[in-house]
């Protein structure tokens, strides 16, 4: 009897050595892997943080050839996190809407291989996710028209960094750029990934920016006035079963409604957005975010090599240095220009209340306290001495119990 290394043998000169990893064939090119294949493809990451599931949604993303990738977070009272994770890439059958989250699923049969996270490939990513998030599901997936995810988690069972808004530095080192300090948060996972992947634009935001983003791309493209703009609900529905080549990152682009635009939210991201807020999207009356690059820290950091604290003479002054620089550094930047004076950072997670000590905020306390004394005594008031504070996100709330004197 032949052995197992035989086997494989024969079957590799006969191009099929990929049968032997096979448990099931599952159609359009996804398969169900064997245990040892999928042991065999071990990540050197599983998930135990928010970022690990961003950094496993990117390299999915990736891998679908997606060229733009959206991502909106909301964060409810630090107890929970939602994730909108859209991208134009492949897309995925409806089919295999719910067999993706199995354990050992994937269309990575030939492909699975390692990049900086570990191996990617051995369809467990999303089961991972699955295993640790509250919920996941796609809210819309189909051949060719890209997919979005819906994620919710528990802080409190997976954890993320506690300071959102932190910036890593970008270093150029031997003719390289690099990022060093800050936390490995979600904006510094965005930027190495976008360093390691400059063929793909990462949008990140909230909710709201996301949408204005896509319509705005699709202006930038020029692609939005040519595309049809819907009144009513069936007209729009009618629209996207006769034509199948619109990508779901331009579902938002087909119309000027706002009650349109809002079940389209809600319907293929499951976003809650307010129709106020809605309005002003269709009005452009905020600005959109710019896709995650290098450029999106130069102006906050940018170091020469071996700079020394104590001489700054070598930094780059300005941007427009910069700029004339980068013709001979080869940086891929070619965003630059639309991307001077942007940040990736939330303008709802800023966290401004963290910049003050406590004995700072003890000290404006006592002043109040003082005051209250003082306007107090003609009403028979004071303060009884149960005084408290809490700091929250942008907010510092103060709490000064009174009684009658």
């Amino acid at each position: 009897m032949q052995n197992d290394s035989d086997i494989k043998k024969f079957l590799s000169e006969l191009g099929l050595d990929n049968v032997l990893n096979i448990e099931q064939d599952l159609g359009n090119g996804y398969v169900k892997l064997r245990i040892s294949e999928a042991d065999r493809r071990q990540a050197l990451q599983d998930i135990k943080s928010v970022e690990d599931i961003i950094v496993e949604l990117l390299r999915n993303s990736r891998d679908a050839k997606a060229k733009n990738i959206f991502i909106a977070t909301k964060k409810i009272e630090d107890k929970q996190r939602y994730i909108y994770f859209i991208d134009d890439g492949y897309g995925i059958p409806p089919k295999f809407h719910n067999l993706i989250f199995e354990a050992r699923v994937t269309s990575k049969l030939e492909n699975g291989a390692k990049d900086a996270y570990g191996f990617h490939g051995r369809g467990m990513a999303l089961f991972s996710i699955k295993l640790n998030a509250d919920d996941i599901k796609i809210t819309f997936s189909e051949e060719e028209l890209g997919t979005a995810f819906f994620i919710k988690i528990d802080l409190n069972k997976v954890s993320e960094k506690k300071d959102q808004s932190i910036l890593p530095q970008v270093i150029k080192s031997n003719g390289n750029i690099n990022l060093i300090g800050g936390v490995n948060n979600i904006a510094k996972i965005l930027m190495e990934f976008s360093i390691q992947n400059p063929d793909v634009n990462i949008f990140f935001g909230t909710p709201s920016q996301i949408i204005l983003s896509m319509r705005k791309e699709a202006k930038n493209s020029g692609i939005f006035d040519k595309l049809p703009k819907f009144n009513n609900w069936e007209s729009f529905t009618d629209y996207l079963n006769t034509d199948k080549k619109i990508k779901i990152n331009l579902f938002p682009c087909l119309t000027e409604n706002y009650l349109i635009l809002n079940q389209i939210v809600k319907k293929f991201f499951n976003m809650e957005i307010s129709e106020r807020t809605i309005q002003r999207i269709i009005y452009e009356e905020f600005k959109p975010v710019e896709p995650v690059n290098i450029c999106s820290l130069v102006h906050l950091h940018l170091l020469e090599d071996k700079v020394k604290d104590t001489d700054l003479k070598n930094m780059y002054k300005t941007q427009e240095d910069f700029a004339e620089n980068k013709k001979s550094e080869n940086i891929n930047d070619k965003n630059f220009k639309n991307n001077q004076n942007k940040n990736i950072i939330l303008y709802d997670e800023q966290k401004l209340a963290l910049r003050f000590k406590d004995a700072e905020i003890s000290d404006i306390i006592n002043d109040i306290n003082e005051k209250i004394k003082k306007t107090g005594s003609k009403y028979l008031v004071e303060p009884d001495g149960n005084i408290s504070f809490k700091k929250d996100n942008n907010t510092i709330i103060i709490n000064i119990e009174l009684k009658e004197v």
